[in-house]
């Protein structure tokens, strides 16, 4: 163990502490010796903390606002971690479901190929086999230029010399799951709460990464599942004026403005910042025409 790399699990929750338990039980179960689990809880009000510090006394418990965010939330674990000089940084969420042998795996392959960012395939619990993510890919210049790969895609469609390849080059990946060496954070910095306080803090800082020199991978070999079964739909399904207001500028909603336009701003070539611009100005009014 002494000669293994030291990984943190960063797990930020709130007020979901069934999923959480379920998830810490796994993660106590991982085959990795040298792990350490921090779990963020952002003021849950669900009896998450009582049930962390009764059950499992081994899991640091680091507790933010809950305007913390998944970004903020993070944030806070990722500092315990680089103060305690671990070697890799693991963000993962509590809805995750993973074999005993899953750490292991990623860092055995982030070690054997010197990797700096490493992401693994996520499929649905429910239905099964059917594949949520295999990372992120950009297309600039059009009203969803965050695409996920191969997303609700079955895995009998997807062509074998995917599924079968070590590693895949991405542009950017999901927060879950993903092993980070801490050497990235201390080179780029954190995740960017201020301006991704939630959706697409993940993606932002892989993109940051990517600017910087630092390549990130996919395993479609290494897999986590992503328990969605039971998990509400952060937007509303109406277009009034309300609902659009929360849809357009609310933190938690994937369509708030302040990431998507920081994102195109830092990104984005200049040659296809107008076009992406105008492509969501077109959704934009689409939703807004439907309120009318």
């Amino acid at each position: 163990m002494i000669d293994l790399p030291t990984v943190a699990a960063i797990i930020p929750t709130f007020n979901r502490k069934d999923k959480l338990c379920r998830f810490i039980d796994l993660i106590l179960a991982q085959t990795y010796p040298n792990l350490q689990i921090i779990v963020v809880d952002s003021s849950s009000s669900d009896g998450t903390v009582a049930l962390i510090q009764d059950k499992f006394p081994q899991v640091t418990l680091v507790q933010v606002s809950d305007r913390a965010y998944w970004s903020g939330a993070t944030n806070a674990g990722v500092k315990v971690a680089l103060a305690r000089q671990v070697d890799f940084i693991l963000t993962i969420n509590d809805d995750a479901i993973v074999k005993p042998t899953h750490i292991s795996k990623l860092v055995d392959l982030a070690e054997r190929q010197q990797l700096s960012i490493l992401g693994n395939r996520i499929d649905y619990l429910t239905p099964k086999d059917l594949v949520w993510s295999l990372g992120t890919y950009s297309d600039w210049g059009t009203e969803r230029f965050l695409k996920i790969a191969y997303n609700d895609t079955a895995i009998s469609d997807i062509p074998v010399e995917i599924l079968d390849r070590e590693l895949i080059t991405v542009d950017t990946l999901p927060g879950n799951s993903v092993l980070i060496r801490a050497t990235v954070f201390r080179q780029i910095g954190l995740y960017n709460d201020k301006f991704c306080p939630h959706y697409h803090g993940d993606s932002e800082f892989i993109m940051r990464a990517k600017k910087a020199g630092i390549q990130a991978w996919i395993s479609p070999q290494i897999m986590s599942i992503n328990d969605f079964s039971n998990a509400q739909k952060e937007l509303p399904r109406s277009t009034t004026v309300t609902s659009l207001k929360y849809i357009f500028f609310n933190p938690k909603s994937h369509l708030f403005m302040l990431p998507i336009f920081y994102l195109i701003w830092q990104y984005c070539p200049r040659s296809q910042q107008l076009s992406t611009i105008w492509s969501l100005l077109k959704r934009f009014q689409r939703m807004r025409s439907k309120s009318a």
